[in-house]
């Protein structure tokens, strides 16, 4: 087994004896490695037989096929959800890698009371923390009773507050029920968050979050059972560096777009702005300028692009293999048929042994291109054999496109890394990245009328 770095090294001896602690790591820092050496500690201990691993359906087969044979030094076996059995381990460490839905079905339950007849003292790992981030949702509260259950807790995810400081609550709770000091949800978003009643223009009232406070407070707390690191603290990685490339929209596009302008020009002006219909009114901008716009019917229809040119002349002024993310279906569908054999497509709805196949064959080269959806395989992946990414499309998510970033800037990679963003300067698309590079939580514009406003102005955009 390789050497650990020294921000491993150092965290391990801080959490190798605790009950339950926080990796809080940015993306390609090596928080799998850590937390696996943190389980083989706890079993070489005596204190479990068993790690439990929740995470993504996508991080499943990351775990079991390549994370877990990198890093191991104890004997060990492992069943992967949706296996009919939780067997008892011949020798050695049992590991059991679950994907976070199955925590709401039934067949979950009943294989999870074998799991604990089997192995009572076991260890609780969830894998991008985030997926448990509601505290009403069905998951998350059977997330907290396995937390309850386990002899020891540990949470792991780059980004722990993708929309919020709230985010961390239900996160948290998973370690301990007052590991940040309350134990019911509304005390603590009272606590930290301003809340103001907001009026529609429909009479309808709703409360909104202006600010978040006591945050000083909440960082001390955090400090005392995790840990946070940045890659650029720790790790001396090739640079990487972005760019635009500007592709201007086509005839059809523009009229398309113009026409997207007023109607949300209108829903502004008749003060209908909502969280729901301002993400679906953006959404439906960034799908138009890539290629592909929704029918009123739900269908959805290509429409003439310059993308697919321009991305072919980019692959071709690369040395190497490309990871292309695309937010939307229709978008992988036309590079696929437009590169044909060259590109190797990673859509959602794969099953696991379908994806890592995907996945290793363009690690071994195969295909010049990989199209894939931040929102269903930017996590957790490792793709430092290319150098090169390009986002065609992309959705309003920060948490998707800081997760796409790092899949190649990470341990391992040697080349100097280049990200490119295709887009028209002169649509809102240019804002919309912007912020995103910004690491500004978007949650806090959607509801100012004049941020909409101020997206829609095309001059300020193709300067800004």
């Amino acid at each position: 087994m390789v050497a650990d770095y020294s921000h491993q090294g150092a965290v391990f001896s801080q959490a190798k004896d605790r009950e339950f602690f926080g990796l809080f790591w940015e993306m390609g820092c090596g928080k799998t490695r850590t937390a696996i050496r943190l389980t083989e500690h706890h079993f070489m201990e005596g204190r479990i037989s068993a790690c439990m691993v929740i995470t993504t359906k996508g991080l499943v087969r990351n775990w079991s096929d390549i994370e877990l044979p990198a890093h191991t030094s104890v004997d060990h076996f492992y069943d992967v959800w949706p296996n009919r059995t939780v067997k008892q381990s011949p020798t050695g460490l049992y590991y059991w890698f679950v994907n976070v839905d199955a925590l709401r079905t039934d067949p979950f339950v009943a294989r999870f009371k074998v799991f604990m007849k089997l192995y009572p003292n076991f260890l609780a790992i969830i894998d991008e923390s985030t997926i448990i981030k509601s505290p009403s949702a069905k998951r998350t509260k059977r997330a907290w009773k396995i937390g309850q259950l386990a002899k020891v807790r540990l949470i792991m995810t780059g980004l722990p507050t993708p929309k919020s400081p709230l985010d961390l609550y239900a996160q948290c709770k998973f370690l301990a029920p007052m590991a940040l000091g309350f134990s019911d949800f509304n005390q603590f978003k009272l606590r930290h968050a301003t809340i103001v009643m907001e009026m529609l223009g429909n009479g309808r009232s709703f409360p909104k979050i202006v600010s978040f406070k006591n945050l000083p407070e909440l960082k001390a707390k955090l400090a005392t059972f995790s840990s946070i690191v940045r890659k650029d603290e720790c790790l001396d990685l090739p640079p990487i560096r972005q760019r635009i490339v500007p592709v201007p929209l086509t005839h059809e596009q523009q009229i398309h777009y113009d026409q997207l302008k007023e109607e949300m020009y209108t829903v502004i002006d008749r003060q209908e702005v909502d969280a729901k219909n301002v993400i679906s009114m953006i959404n439906k901008c960034l799908q138009l300028c890539s290629g592909q716009i929704k029918l009123p019917d739900g269908r959805y229809v290509e429409i003439p692009t310059n993308r697919l040119e321009v991305l072919e002349e980019l692959i071709e002024e690369c040395d190497g293999q490309t990871i292309c993310w695309t937010a939307f279906v229709h978008n992988a569908t036309a590079i696929g048929r437009h590169f044909g054999k060259d590109a190797l497509l990673l859509p959602s709805g794969l099953s696991l042994d379908q994806r890592q196949d995907i996945l290793q064959r363009f690690k071994q080269g195969e295909g010049r291109l990989l199209v894939a959806n931040p929102a269903s395989a930017g996590h957790g992946i490792t793709l430092t054999n290319s150098s090169n990414m390009i986002h065609y499309s992309r959705s309003f998510n920060f948490e998707h496109r800081a997760q796409a970033d790092a899949r190649i800037h990470r341990i391992g990679q040697a080349e100097a890394c280049l990200v490119t963003d295709l887009l028209d300067p002169h649509t809102l698309e240019k804002k919309v990245v912007n912020i995103l590079k910004a690491k500004e939580r978007l949650s806090d514009y959607m509801l100012d009328k004049n941020f909409l406003r101020d997206l829609l102005k095309e001059k300020e955009m193709a300067d800004a």
